[in-house]
């Protein structure tokens, strides 16, 4: 019933396990992250303690100087990362917006150059209008003036 519920919310139940090395020493991992990504994460801080261990010589001294500056840098790197991960995601947002306003005005402007068109259209069909009434005045002018007079 439980690895039920689990696969119905989506946890994966597998485990993977891989044996990791950092600061010359070995250790198993267990997790449902990929063999590689456990890998990756092991030597990214086995490289930040070895930055450590050679910015720093009060390492030597207190050894656990070196832990406790290793998570500090960690903690570093990842609250710049986060940092630019929402400066980042606020650009995406106003981009996003920036597409709603410019959608939106464009959608303006096509429903104004409708209603142009369809005044456009109208004025076309007056103009016609007024010259046809123009033509059959003129034409009436025209046959006044060509018939004789009674006299």
């Amino acid at each position: 019933m439980e690895k039920q519920r689990a696969k119905d919310e989506g946890v994966s139940q597998v485990k993977n396990k891989t044996k990791i090395t950092i600061d010359g020493k070995s250790f198993t991992l267990m997790g449902q992250e990929s063999e590689e990504h456990m890998q990756q994460v092991a030597a990214y801080i086995d490289r930040k303690m070895q930055e450590i261990r050679r910015n720093s010589k009060a390492v030597a001294v207190d050894s656990s100087l070196e832990y406790i500056l290793t998570s500090i840098n960690v903690a570093d790197d990842y609250f710049k990362e986060l940092q630019q991960t929402l400066e980042m995601q606020k650009c995406l947002d106003d981009a996003q917006m920036q597409i709603i306003a410019e959608r939106t005005q464009r959608e303006q402007l096509e429903e104004q150059l409708e209603k142009i068109e369809r005044d456009i259209t109208k004025l076309r069909r007056k103009l016609q209008e007024y010259q046809m009434e123009e033509e059959a005045a003129n034409e009436g002018l025209h046959t006044a003036k060509v018939r004789p007079r009674k006299r």
